[in-house]
């Protein structure tokens, strides 16, 4: 299964993450398989693992969640199309190459969980499982370094 997280912007721009490997870490903290460092994203924030079932994503106890199609989850099977946000982040899930074209704005705009929603309590969704524990990438592995554009974004957070 080719996989690829595509990062769409609200002034339209798209930048691919590839999903490479069976489980990818996503967080501010440097032993994370992708390295976010923006204020919103929690140190080990969520993981996607690929499985014989296909994909699925995993909050790893965020503080800010994560959301799959403007619904907050702990543990959620991924669909190509699907638009999962954390922090001030909104990518749309590429599998096999569908969806073919994206719109980077409408999807940003249809990927952040409504502010008013995200203030209340979550109502959480679950399938595919527990939502897996934190716990830093698998041994084998080494860091994913994704070389995230964060000059447009209005989170401000000292350095680490």
């Amino acid at each position: 299964m080719d996989v690829v997280l595509i990062r769409v912007t609200e002034d339209g721009r798209m930048q691919e993450l590839p999903i490479r490997r069976d489980r990818v870490v996503i967080g501010r903290q440097t032993d994370c398989d992708v390295r976010v460092p923006a204020a919103g994203i929690s140190r080990h924030h969520c993981e996607v693992v690929q499985d014989d079932d296909g994909l699925l994503i995993n909050d790893l106890g965020s503080s800010n969640g994560t959301w799959v199609n403007q619904e907050r989850v702990e543990s959620k099977r991924l669909s190509a199309g699907d638009l999962v946000s954390f922090g001030s982040f909104v990518f749309v899930v590429r599998i096999d190459g569908n969806p073919t074209e994206i719109e980077p704005e409408h999807c940003f705009e249809d990927g952040l969980p409504d502010t008013d929603d995200a203030k209340e309590p979550p109502r959480v969704v679950q399938s595919g499982g527990a939502a897996a524990k934190a716990g830093g990438v698998n041994d084998d592995s080494s860091v994913f370094d994704f070389d995230f554009d964060l000059s447009d974004d209005d989170d401000s957070q000292p350095p680490l």
